[in-house]
């Protein structure tokens, strides 16, 4: 379902018509299900650039907040570049239950260390959420803070609502006096995360109080996994969450242990025991996107989809169900491309691709990963690139993800593509006007401080701009994925 798409896409656009998605066939899921129905017509079209064929190629922070840490104050020029860093918290469908936030910041030179500096960092990242309204912008999802013990009887969480916040923490220090300040914390609205939990005697007080258990699994084998799992359901109602599941057997292993939520990008990677993920009707997606970024005759487009009884399906529904101020439904795949027009046919078409297959856990994260990329790339460039160069930005996004949704390399994901040269320099050698907006985008996943801060300087983009695009992003996901 492409719903809101256009609506969320861009502010004020011209009413024009839309198109739908959703499948013909009983195999093919109902795109409905996956990406919402525009309800918002389509602009007028844009250049898409050059194009190449690849297989043929060899936040202004100004107004920071002074943090009182332990009574001391802390300078204001310490607070500055508080970028946020995200990583998504899947449920086991792939389904996206929140994300976990970080401050991406190394700390200031001189900074005070332990428990000090554990503090003034956590202030920051409670600044940083206070200053985006974290709780406008959420979009229903559970946002995960890691935060030391030391911080939580701050100033900040007073000021920010608990609902959908959870307070993630190592239990440490007098653990009696830790329950106490957790069953007032969770009075206030906020869940509570253990983060690797002893599960003895003394943190009993805290596992009744936890909602979520999380547990490191890279650092353990199957065994002590599966030990950690039954002692932890025995002891607690909380959800067990995985973390650092980087490799898809990593996954496999967890969810078969019982563990419900899962951290870690082992979704974007290749999986070296598995075929490409090549299915006819993303074949004939890829044809479509050649022949509308070569601005190829409405007739030879339509010949294609003529020949594809589910996409047609897909646009007629999607051109329909858009077109509220139409006198009379579209009925020929023709007309639907002509009202449609290239630029979003384009757009569609990339969301399509996504959207194709079966929604098991894979295709489900990487569709909502590869919104978050493609709108997040999209608002860092507008204000930067020329009119003409911007539309690329959410394809560069969205495609980055093109490996790991078809499980072949890049340079193989790309080679039945035919793309503008700019899309492709980024996507293949990190270089072009885009590639400095991609990398950016990337650092906030999994990026070191210093990466990040290194791109945002090459971009000319500070804290407070990132960081509100960064939530834009995920808002605007949500609300596609879920419309």
């Amino acid at each position: 379902m492409l719903s809101k798409y256009f609506k969320l896409f861009g502010g004020t656009q011209k009413k024009n018509r839309v198109v739908p998605n959703a499948s013909a066939h009983a195999s093919e899921p109902a795109l409905d299900a996956i990406v919402p129905l525009l309800n918002t017509p389509p602009s007028a079209a844009a250049s898409v650039g050059r194009v190449v064929d690849t297989t043929a190629a060899n936040a202004v922070v100004s107004d920071v907040l002074p943090i009182d840490t332990h009574g001391r104050r802390t300078q204001v020029s310490d607070l500055l570049k508080r970028f946020l860093g995200r990583q998504p918290v899947l449920e086991a469908d792939g389904r996206t239950l929140g994300y976990e936030l970080r401050l991406k910041k190394s700390p200031p030179p001189g900074a005070p260390s332990g428990p000090t500096l554990m503090q003034m960092m956590d202030e920051m990242l409670l600044a940083s959420l206070l200053d985006l309204n974290i709780h406008a912008l959420r979009g229903g999802r559970q946002i995960f803070l890691p935060l030391s013990v030391h911080t939580l009887d701050s100033g900040f969480l007073t000021r920010l609502a608990g609902e959908g916040l959870v307070l993630a923490l190592r239990p440490e220090g007098d653990m009696a006096a830790l329950a106490t300040r957790l069953a007032e914390l969770k009075r206030m609205g906020y869940a509570i995360a253990l983060d690797e939990p002893t599960l003895d005697a003394a943190t009993r007080p805290l596992l009744k109080l936890a909602d979520f258990l999380r547990v490191d699994a890279h650092g353990r084998d199957a065994i002590a996994l599966g030990e950690f799992a039954v002692a932890a359901l025995k002891q607690s109602r909380a959800r067990l969450v995985a973390t650092h599941v980087d490799v898809e057997e990593l996954f496999e292993v967890c969810r078969k242990l019982g563990f419900k939520a899962f951290q870690g990008y082992s979704f974007t990677r290749l999986e070296s025991t598995q075929g490409a993920r090549l299915n006819p009707q993303r074949l004939r997606i890829m044809e479509l996107i050649n022949l509308t970024v070569s601005r190829a005759e409405i007739e030879d487009i339509e010949a294609v989809f003529k020949r594809d009884a589910a996409l047609a399906y897909n646009l007629l529904r999607y051109i329909n169900s858009a077109a509220n101020g139409l006198m009379q439904p579209v009925r020929s795949i023709g007309h639907a491309l002509m009202v449609l027009g290239y630029d979003q046919l384009y757009r569609w078409l990339t969301l399509l691709l996504f959207a194709s297959g079966e929604p098991d856990f894979r295709s489900l994260a990487l569709m909502r990963t590869a919104l978050v990329r493609g709108r997040f790339a999209e608002l860092l460039g507008q204000p930067r690139l020329a009119p003409e160069a911007r539309g690329g930005l959410f394809i560069v996004g969205m495609f980055s993800l093109l490996d790991a949704l078809l499980n072949l390399p890049m340079k193989q994901a790309l080679a039945g593509l035919k793309l503008p040269g700019e899309i492709a320099q980024a996507l293949l050698e990190r270089e072009g006007p885009y590639a400095p907006y991609l990398e950016l985008v990337l650092a906030t996943e999994e990026g070191e401080a210093h990466i990040l801060e290194t791109y945002a300087a090459v971009c000319g983009i500070e804290a407070r701009e990132l960081n509100e695009a960064h939530a834009q992003a995920l808002l605007w996901a949500d609300q596609v994925a879920l419309a």
